[in-house]
């Protein structure tokens, strides 16, 4: 399998005018094309200190990040709250990125029609974000992430904001959408139940400064849903594993 990314020796260190903190020290993974990564640790660790050097918001203090992109705009970016803008329509939402970029021709419009439609959001193209429930309104979300056709999705706790019942029928339609369209993804988050549910590996930071403390491969079936990987016979062994290696982490 290809490789779309990796992170060589990574360090990162926030500087203002008091102090310097050192924020990740000699971080390595590597990411294939096609994967669905998960990356967990304690609180404040750093995991969306990550994120923010993929997408280039950052640079390393030392080290080497590797992209291998095949589009022009590689980076996706999902954030916590869908961030969609009320007063315009659903598919102003959706195709602002387009708009921005100077790109939205008619094949570009076409392409996000095709993802609406496919995605059970054409019939509210004119509706605003009001009048959508919160698993329609994080679609929308993740539509107008698509409309760009980015190589590798970056998901910053995209369900944190839903309650429990939607966030489990949401990350349904997420992953579903995201291995139908064959992204790579990774997602940040500190849900143990959900890292597990949805990647393909798990990677383990530790406390602040951040390394990597352990890689896991879940070796779940990756065509079910994942809410049906919650009931693998697997899952609650790999949820142990993962929880009493993050309280380990409490103590480093």
């Amino acid at each position: 399998m290809e490789q779309c990314l990796e992170f060589k020796n990574v360090d990162l260190t926030y500087h203002t005018i008091h102090a310097e903190t050192l924020a990740l020290k000699n971080v390595n993974f590597k990411i294939n094309n096609g994967e669905f990564i998960a990356i967990v640790g304690p609180s404040g660790c750093g995991k969306s200190t990550i994120l923010s050097l993929i997408a280039g918001l950052l640079k390393p203090s030392s080290g080497e990040i590797i992209k291998n992109f095949s589009t022009k705009n590689g980076i996706g970016y999902m954030f916590q709250k869908d961030n969609l803008f009320e007063w315009r329509t659903i598919w102003k939402n959706v195709t602002i990125g387009l708009e921005i970029n100077k790109c939205l021709t008619e094949q570009n419009k076409t392409f996000v029609e095709n993802l609406l439609k496919k995605y059970g959001l054409w019939e509210f193209r004119d509706r605003y974000p009001s009048q959508l429930s919160g698993g329609m309104r994080q679609r929308a979300s993740l539509i107008r992430t698509l409309a760009l056709n980015p190589d590798v999705l970056l998901l910053d706790e995209p369900f944190s904001a839903l309650d429990y019942q939607t966030r489990l029928n949401v990350c349904d339609d997420v992953y579903s959408i995201i291995k139908k369209e064959n992204k790579t993804a990774i997602l940040v988050t500190h849900d143990i139940s959900e890292a597990i549910s949805m990647a393909d590996r798990v990677i383990v930071l530790t406390s602040r400064p951040a390394s990597v403390k352990n890689i896991f491969k879940i070796g779940m079936d990756s065509t079910l849903t994942p809410f049906n990987r919650r009931n693998d016979k697997s899952f609650s062994t790999l949820f142990n594993t993962l929880w009493k290696e993050l309280k380990t982490n409490e103590k480093t």
